[in-house]
């Protein structure tokens, strides 16, 4: 127990016991906070046993703030036997001392003098059940004879602890609570699913379902387009989540469960990726999501819940593989201390392996003790902790134990060699944590290794390129404390690799000699998998939910030359047209709290070693297949659409596919329309940088949403469309402005035009009266001029270039071909505006020059065209 001061600027040591205890719990007396409680609890976890309790778990007292402590451990009342794990509170009456003790006679305990001498007031095993995870306690700060324990659920006492009663919370599992000192009734409780706030004693509280801090074991990504992430949450269910939506943002609807529970792999076939096999200690699910069917096919079904490892067939750990072959999606493994393949969906399993473990006796025994055992499978030990089927070769199978072993096998599990790196390399008795056979050749494979569970967080990171006989370590880099759970290599760079480890994601780019920080905004969070897909990092965190790097392709592009060249820019990937929205709209953010999808377009990198000066010609565009300008961006646009932001270093510019806007004119009010250039159909595209008299320029494609059948001629049928309907309401819009630019040229002339001698004002604001009634007319027809607040055009109706934009989003809401009767409205609204520009233009042509004759007779300035 420490102690400071000074505002934690220093400490001070104030209580120890021993090197195989711990201070676990203080309790502070609400009247007097020299007075203070503390346990001590004597526990230990290695990677195959646990245990909670001993001659160093005790209950202590302070009488002065903490420099004297007197052992109340055994003071009358308390249980005489071996001690475990203790939680401890003080009541509003502060003579009034609660605790729960884990023991033979274990329970909750009361004393009301201070602690001098106790009596259990309640002895049921609901509210000490596996001690060694709860076994919390805390007093209502008003009441004191209401305190409530924190089990697998939220028990209260309004009886001085004699009996309890459950809250009902959101989720199961307890194991903090917090009451306001001055209101009992506001509360907040931590749980295995997050925080939840009650402002009524317990009886309702907040969702838990707005807090990203899903723990997940490990992460694929399923063949569904656009992918999505499926994963087994700690404490929790499976999920499978969306990579991205056609909507705002990723949220609970895009989201469910897969079968499985909260510890195991999981796997989907890659030709149906609505069946999906789950695992999670004694339990394999195969479920079909269409269905709902799920279906319990472990590979030995008898449940080993509360048994040692030594008294198991299989021994299968908490979070035993699950893998698919990526050569055949009927071949399914899964590890348990052999491997396990079946070829007809887990009907049938045949063991492919002997024992691939050192199988040492001595660390398979019953886990917990030596008050209460905890055979969960967590400490279940000598297994096959991953199963990595090589993509090169179908023969090829890696497997790495738990107790440090890797094994491989070149003819599909006939035979296996123990290639593990040697001990002087890698300690005996890691957990290999991962492996990575190469994309690139199947004689290549990359180890994660991990220790931390034996005091030892160094790094352990390996390559082969001989089958494992002659290993290299691949650490420099990464600081000396930050282990690694997990290592990928990029299918697409050869050399280009990625670990996640207990402080976040690294980067080589030299196969692993040198590795650097890739954390950019993800936060200091343990990650437990990496996975690659469709040139996306994912990032599976213990903590903080899933994480996507989206765009790997200046990773996959970066070199030397490019490092030293003063601009660079970067081939794009291929661009799906998706995201886009309908319409002239564009896609949009989400409320808070959900996940946010990647921006829809063509992402373009590029690297500048300074920023150029104000003076200096900069413009992206973007070109067709005929080389024709699609779009330009520059520092300097014409309209804020076409910005171009730029900085020294890396720049990541969206282009969002549309062609240019139609245009605006100011306090413009549409209904249902907008003015968003059309997006571009599918085919071959370019992009230029230019600064100053350098320019490079780059080719991309885009392709079609594969989901859509939509053909060429669709797409292009609806772009000319689109097309036509933005340069008529550019058109219109155009008109409005020049017929309000004209109209104050004229109010402005005829103001000039008083006092002039004679009837010359008359006549001149007579003309311009005339003229701008017939603009009005124009103007009237074409835009609803009474519009002033969104919702006016449900009592103004809507005018021509409403009309026409408003058809946009009827022939954009889908990728397909404009439907006959959308060609017939716009060419009769298009008609229709046509006739009112035809009535500007000769207003324009002949009215116009006559008052410029006119006011020219007085020296009043004419009206400018533009």
């Amino acid at each position: 127990m420490f102690r400071s001061k000074d505002g934690g600027k220093t400490w001070d040591k104030i209580l120890f016991r021993s090197d195989s205890a711990g201070a676990i719990d203080l309790a502070m007396d609400p009247e007097n906070p020299r007075i203070l409680y503390a346990a001590i609890w004597q526990a230990r976890r290695g990677p195959w046993y646990m245990s909670s309790g001993g001659p160093g778990s005790g209950l202590f007292k302070s009488s002065d703030g903490g420099d004297t402590w007197k052992e109340i451990t055994r003071n009358d009342g308390l249980p005489k036997t071996t001690i475990g794990k203790i939680g401890v509170t003080v009541s509003a009456n502060h003579d009034r001392v609660y605790a729960i003790v884990e023991a033979d006679s274990g329970g909750v305990f009361r004393s009301d003098d201070g602690g001098e001498t106790w009596r259990r007031t309640n002895d049921e095993r609901n509210l000490r059940q596996r001690a060694w995870y709860y076994s919390h306690i805390h007093a209502d700060p008003k009441n004191p004879d209401v305190v409530y324990v924190l089990n697998t659920s939220l028990y209260r006492s309004v009886d001085a602890g004699r009996t309890f009663t459950p809250l009902r919370a959101p989720h199961g599992d307890h194991h903090g609570l917090w009451i306001a000192p001055n209101d009992p009734q506001r509360m907040i409780n931590s749980n295995d699913g997050g925080a939840t706030i009650s402002y009524n004693g317990g009886a309702t509280w907040s969702t838990q379902d707005n807090q990203p801090t899903a723990q997940f074991y490990h992460v694929i990504a399923t063949t569904h387009v656009p992918y999505r992430l499926c994963g087994s949450q700690q404490d929790n269910s499976t999920v499978c989540i969306a990579s991205r939506t056609d909507g705002g943002s990723i949220g609970e609807k895009d989201w469910y469960e897969v079968g499985g529970g909260e510890s195991g792999w999981i796997a989907a076939r890659a030709d149906d990726p609505d069946i999906v096999y789950a695992g999670s200690y004694s339990y394999l699910s195969r479920l079909d999501v269409r269905t709902g069917q799920e279906r319990n096919i472990f590979p030995w079904p008898d449940n080993p819940m509360g048994w040692g490892a030594a008294d198991l067939k299989y021994r299968f750990q908490w979070t035993f593989p699950v893998v698919l072959s990526p050569f055949n999606p009927n071949v399914l493994y899964a590890g348990a201390n052999v491997v396990f393949k079946s070829t007809n969906e887990g009907q049938s399993w045949e063991a492919i392996s002997g024992d691939l473990t050192r199988n040492d006796k001595s660390k398979q025994g019953p886990s917990g003790g030596p008050i209460t055992k905890d055979n969960t499978s967590v400490e279940y030990y000598n297994t096959v902790f991953v199963i990595a089927p090589s993509a090169r070769d179908s023969s090829v199978i890696w497997t790495g134990s738990d107790d440090g072993l890797v094994q491989v096998t070149r003819d599909g599990g006939k035979t296996w060699s123990n290639v593990t790196p040697p001990a002087a390399s890698l300690p005996d008795w890691s957990l290999i944590s991962s492996i990575e056979p190469s994309s690139f050749d199947p004689a290549t494979a990359y180890v994660a290794a991990t220790r931390y569970k034996l005091d030892d967080f160094k790094p352990y990171i390996f390559k082969t390129t001989d089958y494992g006989k002659t290993w290299r370590a691949l650490t420099g880099g990464i600081p000396e404390g930050q282990f690694i759970r997990v290592v990928r290599a990029d299918p697409a760079r050869r050399g280009l690799l990625y670990a996640g480890g207990e402080f976040g994601v690294y980067v080589s780019f030299d196969d692993g000699a040198n590795w650097q920080s890739l954390q950019r905004n993800l936060p200091v969070v343990p990650i437990h998998d990496l996975v690659i897909k469709d040139n996306d990092l994912v990032a599976a965190t213990h903590g903080r939910a899933f994480w996507i790097l989206d765009d790997l392709t200046p990773l996959q592009q970066l070199a030397d030359t490019v490092a030293r060249s003063t601009r660079f820019l970067y081939t794009p990937r291929t661009v799906t047209r998706r995201g886009l929205g309908g319409g002239f709209g564009g896609g949009g953010g989400g409320p808070v709290g959900v996940g946010r999808n990647p921006p829809g377009g063509a992402a373009v990198f590029f690297f500048l070693k300074i920023t150029p000066d104000s003076t200096t010609d900069v413009h992206l565009d973007f070109l067709d297949g005929r080389d024709s300008l699609v779009r330009r961006f520059t520092p300097k646009p014409r309209v804020p659409t076409d910005s171009l932001k730029m900085k020294a270093g890396m720049n990541r510019f969206v282009w969002n596919l549309r062609y240019p806007d139609a245009s605006r004119f100011q306090g413009m009010i549409f209904w249902a329309g907008g003015t968003a250039g059309p997006v571009a159909v599918p085919g071959t595209y370019k992009v230029r940088l230019a600064v100053g008299d350098w320019s490079q320029t780059r080719t991309f494609d885009v392709r079609p949403d594969p989901r859509i059948k939509a053909t060429a001629a669709d797409y292009q049928a609806q772009f000319d469309l689109l097309l036509k309907i933005r340069d008529r309401v550019s058109a219109a819009n155009d008109a409005v402005r020049r017929i309000r630019e004209v109209r104050d040229q004229l109010d402005g002339a005829s103001t000039r035009a008083r006092g002039l001698p004679g009837d010359a004002a008359k006549r001149i604001a007579q003309q311009a009266d005339s003229i701008k009634g017939r603009l009005a007319t124009v103007e009237q027809a074409i835009y609803q001029v009474q519009n002033r607040a969104s919702q006016d055009p449900l009592n103004y109706p809507i005018r021509l270039n409403n009309k026409i934009a408003a058809l946009a989003g009827v022939v954009a809401g889908a990728d397909a071909a404009p439907t006959a009767q959308s060609e017939q409205v716009f060419a009769q609204l298009s008609a229709e505006l046509q006739a009112q520009l035809d009535r500007l233009k000769a207003v324009l042509d002949a009215d116009v020059p006559a008052f410029n004759q006119l006011v020219k007779q007085s020296d009043v300035p004419a009206i400018l065209l533009r």
